[in-house]
């Protein structure tokens, strides 16, 4: 059975013959009234402080939950982060490489273009070397001819030209000074 403190204070007993003080019960009373008042407010106060209490560690379970799983997302986030990262990467690895055998296949086809022009200027120059060479030859068989000592001792005729002694020009005379005979024009 539960007792408030008003309870105790108005609590009435029967008097008997030789019965107890009255002063004292009453006063016995009052202080055990007011005792359990007091245990009552500290009750109240416990109470309260323990559901203050309660409601910051469920605050702090709250923060702690929050944290966690704010945590937890950037580990998700480093790790899609790294892992696009490193797609990313070999992506470019990849795109490097291939734009390097582009440039490597395209290097090996000017060197062999090089190559070939190298050889076929080399060819040309052997077959200039052989046309000039047999040029040289044959101009120099031409000046060991006796026609060059013949003309270098030719007199020439040096007397006035008379006017209407001029010889005529034949219309069958090239540009070159010499006269075109027929046959041999129709060779050539």
């Amino acid at each position: 059975m539960k007792y408030s403190p008003e309870e105790i204070k108005l609590k009435q007993f029967n008097v008997v013959h030789k019965g107890l003080n009255e002063n004292e019960v009453r006063n016995y009373l009052e202080e055990l009234s007011n005792e359990l008042e007091t245990l009552r407010r500290e009750k109240k106060m416990l109470e309260q402080l323990i559901a203050d209490k309660d409601e910051n560690i469920n605050r702090f379970k709250n923060v702690e939950n929050t944290i966690s799983d704010a945590i937890l997302v950037a580990q998700r986030a480093g790790d899609e982060i790294k892992a696009a990262a490193g797609m990313q990467a070999d992506v470019i690895i990849k795109d490097a490489k291939s734009h390097a055998d582009l440039i490597v296949n395209d290097a090996m086809q000017k060197a062999r273009e090089i190559a070939y022009q190298t050889e076929d200027m080399k060819r040309q120059s052997k077959i200039f070397r052989s046309r000039f060479q047999l040029l040289v030859e044959a101009q120099l068989d031409l000046l060991k001819t006796e026609d060059w000592d013949y003309l270098l001792n030719y007199e020439l005729d040096t007397r006035p030209l008379q006017e209407d002694a001029a010889p005529q020009i034949d219309p069958a005379v090239n540009q070159g000074g010499g006269s075109v005979d027929k046959n041999e024009s129709s060779e050539n």
